[in-house]
């Protein structure tokens, strides 16, 4: 009998790690969709460094394609769709439409292995009938020169769980053994999975932290050590973001918990100089666009729907919001 299928959509840094873990765990047939290293994913195949997965040379998937589109028309019916590519609210086009030609109505589900918050709704819109699966990704990971495969660092691990479609509990039972079988796959390839039944507060916990990091080094191009030691008011700053981010969080209803944000302050503090950088301060520096809606967008405008005052957040949003809109309109950000 012939074994079930998934599909990664986004085969960079995060996306190349949980296909090779799928891959590793002989379970299901992997197929990606890789659009800028199509060439060299599917002559020479996929590699992977890892000091937790090992080191794996001409790794070959089930299918690679250049395009969803592509891989629709091979005729193969996927069960899961996992998503690692960028989260972009305001891209067309949108991730909807780019994952409508592979899924299967009451077969397929969608998995996010995303930043930010607010990924889920345009997908219960355009899906009203399939899961979404949502993740917190904690692991570390980056694309090798070319394309080639992806190194592993560091920590690996999600905090999983499905955004549910409804409080019926038999749905929900349904909607569980889905997450359960995906869940089985990735431990069986030595992934670490974490299930919670409440994954909308863990991404808000994580936007938390995001919301702050990400917007002051890609504000400041500093890392976090140089941005705190740069004035007596940097720290305070970053207290005030997270602490409006967190009255949002709670405002909708979910569980935050006592301390979160000293919690999150220390995480960074802790590091050793110069400090953390981050994605969307890379992405900044490169002139790519920025995830700025899921990370800083979504808690504004829920700040704002909720009645929740979120000045700072909002300051910082908008600064970042106009880095990114000079960096898709170069002529408007010449002298």
């Amino acid at each position: 009998m012939s074994r079930e299928s998934v599909l990664l959509f986004g085969l960079g840094g995060i996306g190349g790690i949980y296909a090779c873990i799928l891959h590793l765990s002989d379970q299901v047939d992997v197929h990606v969709v890789a659009r800028s290293n199509y060439d060299i994913v599917k002559e020479k195949g996929f590699k992977l460094k890892s000091s937790i997965f090992g080191d794996h040379e001409g790794l070959k998937f089930a299918g690679v394609w250049k395009s969803t589109e592509e891989a629709a028309a091979s005729g193969t019916k996927f069960l899961h769709v996992l998503c690692a590519n960028k989260a972009l609210l305001d891209a067309s086009p949108s991730l909807s439409d780019h994952l409508r030609p592979i899924i299967t109505p009451s077969l397929t589900s969608i998995v996010l292995l995303q930043n930010g918050v607010g990924a889920e709704e345009p997908l219960h819109a355009s899906f009203p009938s399939t899961t979404i699966i949502s993740a917190v990704v904690w692991t570390g990971g980056k694309a090798l020169p070319g394309g080639e495969g992806v190194e592993q660092f560091n920590r690996e691990g999600l905090t999983i769980g499905v955004d549910y479609l409804s409080d019926d509990e038999t749905d929900r039972e349904e909607e569980d053994r889905k997450l359960e079988k995906l869940v089985g796959w990735l431990e069986k390839g030595k992934g670490n999975c974490t299930v919670t039944k409440d994954i909308q507060s863990e991404r808000w916990i994580k936007v938390i932290w995001n919301c702050c990091w990400n917007s002051l080094t890609t504000a400041t191009r500093l890392k976090t050590g140089p941005f705190f030691a740069s004035s007596s008011q940097a720290l305070p700053l970053c207290y005030a973001i997270m602490e409006e981010v967190c009255a949002v969080a709670r405002a909708k209803g979910l569980t935050i918990p006592e301390g979160t944000v000293k919690r999150l302050i220390k995480q960074c503090t802790d590091v050793e100089y110069p400090g953390l950088p981050s994605s969307m301060m890379a992405d900044n520096l490169a002139k790519r666009p920025m995830e700025v809606e899921v990370i800083l967008g979504t808690p504004v405008r829920e700040g704002q729907r909720l009645g929740v005052p979120v000045p700072t957040l909002t300051a910082i949003y908008t600064i970042v919001k106009a880095l990114d809109y000079g960096n898709s309109h170069p002529e408007a950000a010449s002298a």
